[in-house]
């Protein structure tokens, strides 16, 4: 009974620490995206505003390697943060780029030594080989030996045990690829909504100006022809993508420009 409340026990540590690797990786992924969209700024803000995400995203992932004990990763992490503390303060665009990419390098070997510890250290084996033969005695007063059961019994735990090391591997697999689908999702939601409060301002920017343009010329109230309608809930933007959000605000922005070239030559004939 002792023997089989420790293996229940081992296994229950081990998958507890597959867990926090599994989440550990899943921090990984958002510095590793976070930092790439740095490099990939050309804005000075952006690129300091990705690395402190990234960074932000670094520092939980460290707290939770060390608890899966996957002490390969912590030398690219604290080789990382460093990296990503002078990128998201840096001198100037270059200094920042020149620390996102190592940072990025460091990231990527980190990624490596994750996937070793999420997949390989799933499962833990524990030596219960009997040292002795186990044999009792019974009424007959002829000898059993249980050795050659217990033997099979072991094997047959070893079995199990591999097939649960197999099917915790797919199962952390499945995981890092929704983590890195749902952190894509995420990266692309944020664009759209950039895109989105640039074009709206925009929009409304250009109706303003225009309706003053057309005062100063005597022509007819615009307020028949923009009449706004341009903000949209963000909320709207969880239902379509990055394309679809870029179509939807060139449409109404050619729709607008129609309006105001269909008034102005209405203007002009009347002027006539």
């Amino acid at each position: 009974m002792k023997k089989t409340a420790l293996f229940f026990l081992l296994i229950f540590i081990a998958q507890y620490s597959n867990a926090q690797c599994s989440s550990a990786y899943s921090q990984a992924t958002y510095a590793l995206a976070h930092t790439k969209k740095s490099l990939s700024s050309n804005n000075f803000d952006h690129q300091k505003y990705y690395a402190d995400r990234a960074l932000e995203a670094l520092e939980k992932a460290k707290s939770l390697v060390e608890s899966c004990g996957c002490s390969d990763a912590i030398p690219p992490i604290l080789d990382g943060l460093d990296n990503l503390a002078q990128s998201k303060d840096p001198a100037d665009w270059e200094a920042g780029r020149f620390y996102a990419q190592h940072a990025y390098e460091y990231l990527q070997t980190l990624m490596t030594k994750l996937d070793i510890c999420t997949s390989g250290g799933a499962a833990t084996s524990v030596d219960y080989s009997p040292e002795v033969a186990i044999s009792t005695t019974n009424d007959s007063g002829e000898s059993t030996n249980y050795l050659e059961q217990q033997k099979q019994l072991e094997l047959e735990k070893q079995r199990l045990l591999e097939q649960q090391q197999l099917l915790e591997e797919k199962i952390a697999k499945q995981r890092q690829l929704a983590e890195q689908a749902r952190v894509n999702r995420q990266l692309e939601l944020e664009q759209q909504i950039k895109l989105k409060h640039l074009a709206e301002q925009k929009l409304f920017d250009l109706e303003k100006n225009y309706k003053l343009l057309f005062k100063s010329f005597g022509c007819l109230n615009l307020d028949d022809v923009l009449n706004g309608g341009y903000s949209r809930e963000d909320a709207v933007l969880n239902s379509e993508n990055l394309a679809q959000t870029r179509s939807h605000y060139l449409q109404l922005t050619i729709r607008t420009q129609e309006k105001l070239l269909e008034a102005l030559k209405q203007c002009s004939q009347t002027e006539l």
